[in-house]
């Protein structure tokens, strides 16, 4: 009896493993957010080796490195906001809106809030 009690909880343990491990994947990344809602079509992030695609000009975004230093984009609520066109910077809204989920608009703000440049 005692060597069946053993081996439910050694099952438990590994189903418990497995369901942590499973959720730990499904947490994105900001950097792998960005190149999955290609972001990097407009936008190049100078601090994270990423350019822009576009070589049109007139298509092509600002770099998004040291957005914590811009006043009105350094707050993470109002980065949100205006990634999902929810507000205006200087009288315009971002040209693309956001489609992902609230995680990955939260791990996407959160590290370009972290991207700084060198030097």
């Amino acid at each position: 009896m005692r060597k069946l009690y053993v081996i439910a909880g050694l099952a438990v343990l590994g189903m418990v493993a497995m369901t942590a491990a499973a959720g730990a994947e499904e947490m994105p990344t900001g950097h792998t957010v960005y190149l999955e809602m290609k972001c990097n079509m407009c936008h190049a992030v100078s601090s994270a080796g990423i350019e822009a695609k576009t070589k049109s000009e007139k298509m092509k975004g600002p770099d998004l490195v040291n957005l914590a230093g811009h006043e009105s984009l350094a707050d993470a609520g109002a980065l949100a906001k205006y990634i999902k066109q929810e507000t205006e910077l200087n009288g315009a809204e971002h040209k693309k809106g956001f489609k992902g989920t609230d995680e990955e608009l939260q791990a996407l703000v959160d590290w370009l809030l972290e991207q700084k440049a060198e030097g």
